[in-house]
């Protein structure tokens, strides 16, 4: 009978130091990597569910993003989010809406990178559509070097590369820009 425990009991032993070296050892080899910033995923200083952050400047809101989560990594002064929207707050009252699968935010900068499925809209009726772009906060810019589609009422661009300055309020498609008008009178 104590044969049989002891053999029960080295077993499960065996079973468990097993499971746990198998669960490190994938946990050590995964990583999620965002436009060359690579992060292990246990390494995360903070995890949020469901996120919400203001970026103020003179007790202004400029921009308020929501995630379904949030990782912040204290020594890379980097926060990553799944499902994020940004959006951003002007001063003629035209916000812009920014959304994509994933986003990182340089904390000290608060410069943003969004990745995946993104789109972003205008309150007065244009919208981007492209795979990845980037927010620089010194210069309230948002640009990609990816294809893009630009659209707006009775107007639709298709080209590579985007440049936005939400101070001037201009947009541009950087190349190989071919442009549509609908209901247009030449």
């Amino acid at each position: 009978m104590k044969h049989k425990i002891k053999l029960i009991l080295a077993v499960f032993l065996i079973a468990s130091v097993s499971t746990i070296g198998i669960a490190l050892y994938i946990n050590s080899i995964m990583h999620k990597d965002l436009s060359g910033v690579a992060v292990r995923l246990s390494t995360a200083d903070i995890r949020i569910e469901k996120a919400m952050y203001a970026e103020t400047r003179d007790g202004q809101k400029e921009w308020e993003l929501e995630a379904d989560s949030a990782q912040y990594f204290k020594n890379d002064n980097l926060t990553l989010f799944e499902n994020v929207k940004v959006v951003f707050y002007s001063k003629n009252a035209i916000n812009y809406t920014l959304e994509g699968k994933t986003g990182k935010l340089r904390n000290d900068t608060k410069d943003m990178d969004i990745f995946g499925d993104v789109v972003v809209t205008s309150a007065d009726g244009y919208q981007l559509q492209t795979d990845s772009v980037k927010y620089t906060a010194v210069v309230k810019q948002i640009s990609t070097k990816d294809k893009v589609i630009f659209t707006g009422p009775n107007i639709r661009i298709d080209g590579i590369g985007f440049l936005a300055d939400m101070v001037t309020e201009r947009a541009s498609v950087l190349a190989n820009v071919r442009t549509v008008l609908k209901d247009a009178a030449m």
